[in-house]
């Protein structure tokens, strides 16, 4: 067994990250059909919640500079107003509205979907065939049912580490995560497979970053648009 280990070829980082990228695409559709229904009306509440606070942040900017005040004075006063801190407290409380329900659906989804095809007879999700890697055990064999829900039980402290615990994969010799090492697993490439990353795999990865910058970019605009908008009214 042990020599097995040591032949079989540990899974890179980004093909373990390609591998689950598509099955988190795969899992967002029941979480999405699951919590879309009360999703417009949390994003309305959420949206009403931040013009009271846009429009007091510009207000009170606009008086500063009016005045010709301190920018620094007018930090520590804005820190200290109670209108203000109200509204962020709304905000927050309208984010964890409208996050909280989608984020548990997915976490509910997420374990089924994982511990259910990693301890098949596959060892592993629909995402990880694609790349066609598995998870195996420190000898290369099957992780079996403790052991895969352990794995997938340690994966929250590779999350909570701010993903320094899936970054391990990227560092450590064997390319395993903090979950890896806590549940004695690790990922392997099938037998056969390719060393460098696919084209297509390559291709879904730059989709995500694309969507994340246009998605970073245009919640930028539209803060700022907003923001301008408060600012035009309170000076006129």
């Amino acid at each position: 067994m042990r020599a097995m280990a040591e032949a079989a070829r540990p899974a890179g980082f980004w093909r373990r990250y390609a591998a689950w990228s598509l099955d988190a695409a795969l899992v967002a559709v029941p979480t999405y059909l699951a919590s879309a229904g009360a999703f417009p009306a949390r994003l309305l509440a959420l949206r009403s919640a931040v013009s009271p606070l846009v429009n007091l942040i510009a207000q009170r900017l606009t008086d500063a500079l009016m005045q010709g005040g301190d920018p620094l004075r007018l930090a520590q006063q804005l820190a200290q107003e109670p209108r203000l801190r109200f509204a962020i407290d709304d905000v927050i409380a309208r984010v964890h509205a409208l996050l909280l329900p989608p984020l548990l659906w997915f976490v509910v989804f997420a374990a089924i979907y994982w511990i259910a095809f990693e301890a098949s007879p596959w060892h592993a999700t629909p995402g990880k065939r694609a790349l066609r890697i598995r998870v195996a055990d420190r000898d290369g064999a099957a992780p079996g049912w403790i052991r895969t829900v352990s794995r997938h039980a340690a994966g929250a402290l590779s999350w909570l580490t701010l993903n320094l615990g899936h970054a391990l994969a990227a560092w450590t010799p064997q390319k395993r995560a903090l979950h890896d090492f806590l549940a004695g697993t690790r990922v392997l490439a099938n037998d056969g497979a390719d060393t460098a990353l696919p084209a297509w795999a390559k291709a879904w990865i730059a989709l995500q970053i694309a969507a994340t910058l246009l998605c970073a970019a245009w919640l930028y605009l539209h803060l700022l648009g907003t923001l301008q908008t408060a600012v035009d009214s309170a000076l006129y």
